[in-house]
């Protein structure tokens, strides 16, 4: 093992634990959510507008549990101020930066979701924009945050950022999907949303799920060929330790099977896209466990 990343022989437990996964996965979620609500308001998709609402509503929620999360795990809460005190503000730490995102994210959501209900389309459509790219750089920075560790072979890779993207757009849609079957069985039928709507999107996340297979694979052949820490973390790490998160939630039950659901009749059946999309969901959390756990487990043994 390079002596780079021996940097002491007191062992502890993983400093980021389930809190922070649940973060990455609601963070997520509220950003692919969240683009989708944009299609109609701000994109011009006519079709989309009857989600916008709905949602904007579960990308807002979604966000509101991250502060609780992010606090809880600091060990010491009072100290989150520290974040927004301009003494102790570091504008070369990504986490600084990250704190900043979120919450100019969620003041960005709501100004757009008053215009929207005001339906008015020119400022829906300028604050969308910035919350757009606010959401997409939160979700950008989660994924560099965790590959600016060279002691993480399995963070430290520049397909971080797009592997985050991805689990974000297909696991916003598929909660989105889950959340309108749910709305439309309890409103009246002139409130539904047309399930055409929803087999669009089930298509746009079925082809998330292919292009993020394609960039599991890309990891999977640099590990093949990578140095003794790569292999190492793939072997020891991934395929034993973090086998179920990694190979069966994520690849095999998140992904796998959600791709032959919407490849096959089962698609034309809405419990069929209504299964893919739970299981999607439940994939790209099994992700943030490897992800956020694996590469701290091996900076912390090996």
């Amino acid at each position: 093992m390079e002596e780079s990343v021996i940097i002491s022989n007191a062992f502890h437990h993983v400093a980021w634990g389930t809190p922070i996964t649940v973060y990455f996965w609601l963070v997520g979620v509220s950003a692919g959510s969240f683009l989708i609500s944009t299609l109609g308001w701000v994109f011009g998709i006519e079709r989309y507008k009857p989600l916008t609402l709905i949602a904007s509503l579960l990308a807002i929620i979604a966000l509101l549990f991250v502060p609780v999360l992010l606090i809880w795990d600091i060990g010491q809460p009072w100290r989150f101020f520290y974040l927004m005190l301009p003494a102790f503000w570091h504008n070369t730490a990504p986490m600084a930066w990250g704190s900043l995102l979120i919450m100019s994210y969620m003041l960005f959501m709501f100004v757009y979701v008053f215009f929207v209900l005001r339906e008015n389309h020119r400022w829906a459509k300028i604050i969308g924009v910035f919350a757009l790219l606010i959401a997409l750089s939160l979700e950008w920075y989660t994924g560099v945050v965790m590959e600016f560790n060279p002691g993480r072979y399995i963070n430290h890779t520049a397909l971080a950022p797009l592997l985050f993207l991805t689990g974000a757009f297909i696991s916003g849609i598929a909660m989105l999907i889950i959340v309108v079957w749910v709305r439309n069985v309890f409103v009246s039928p002139w409130k539904k949303i047309e399930w055409k709507l929803i087999e669009e999107l089930a298509r746009y996340m079925m082809y998330g799920v292919v292009f993020d297979l394609f960039l599991l694979w890309l990891e999977f052949v640099h590990t093949l060929y990578g140095s003794e820490g790569v292999f190492l973390g793939h072997e020891v790490v991934l395929m034993d330790l973090f086998r179920f998160p990694y190979l069966w939630l994520e690849v095999i039950l998140g992904l796998l099977v959600p791709l032959f659901i919407l490849l096959s009749p089962l698609k034309k059946f809405r419990l069929g896209i209504v299964s893919a999309s739970l299981l999607v969901a439940i994939g790209v959390y099994g992700m943030r466990i490897w992800w956020v756990m694996g590469g701290q487990y091996m900076q912390s043994f090996y």
